[in-house]
């Protein structure tokens, strides 16, 4: 099987991302099949503000899109978006006839099977109400509690890793904690970097609650589309809702 993991960072064109493309890379391959082979792309255009403008993710689309397309193009079996904003929904629903599986998605169903309620540990405030969002269009919210964040930007997040990592492990605890008292009995954790992170550490409870593991969901999920492709079960073509 093979698949194409598409980060909306600048894996692959930018140095300060090594470190994360690493986590990254070596997560996905303890938690492929034997016979799965992914492949990892970055997009060549990333604006630091893509988390809080509309118009920027906008833009930052086309390239995923383009991508999407070569993918199937290259004989790719599936196409993974990575990008915790599940950016292009319904337009790569539209125009993929490959399989496409989206991480934020495949993580709120696999919470669901992990608790009877989730909370998501959002990178920031805008990245927060976006991925609320997300979660009623996926028709989750009676499922959530409310959530928490934690206060970064994409490039404080980096700096913030590279300083001090178990640093990153505290703040995400200590957050983690708030929702766990709320009723939480999973936790999503709201960037694709950082759930690479987590799970490249072990990182898979908090006080005896499971933390989602972003990555392995969304690769299961694509591994299990396939399979079902292969079965000729194949998804729906009706698309209902107004999310891109």
């Amino acid at each position: 099987m093979k698949i194409w993991y598409q980060s909306y960072t600048r894996i692959g064109f930018d140095p300060k991302w090594k470190n994360i493309e690493i986590n990254l890379t070596r997560h996905i391959q303890r938690v492929v099949r034997p016979d799965t082979k992914v492949d990892i792309y970055g997009v060549e255009k990333m604006s630091p503000k893509m988390t809080d403008s509309g118009y920027i993710q906008f833009m930052h689309l086309s390239q995923v899109i383009e991508n999407a397309l070569q993918a199937e193009r290259e004989g790719y079996e599936a196409f993974c978006l990575g990008g915790t904003l599940d950016l292009g929904h319904l337009i790569l629903r539209e125009v993929l006839d490959i399989p496409v599986a989206f991480i934020l998605e495949s993580s709120l169903y696999h919470a669901c099977l992990l608790g009877t309620r989730f909370a998501i540990i959002g990178l920031n405030e805008t990245m927060l109400q976006k991925q609320m969002e997300l979660v009623r269009f996926y028709g989750l919210e009676s499922r959530m509690v409310p959530s928490e964040h934690l206060k970064w930007t994409m490039t404080g997040f980096l700096e913030f890793l590279e300083r001090d990592p178990q640093g990153v492990v505290d703040s995400f605890t200590e957050t983690a904690k708030k929702v766990i008292e709320r009723g939480a009995g999973a936790i999503i954790p709201g960037f694709g970097p950082l759930g690479s992170f987590l799970g490249e550490r072990g990182l898979h409870e908090i006080e005896e609650i499971p933390i989602v593991d972003i990555i392995a969901s969304v690769i299961k999920t694509a591994e299990v589309l396939v399979d079902l492709t292969k079965m000729g079960v194949k998804r729906s073509r009706k698309v209902f809702g107004s999310y891109v």
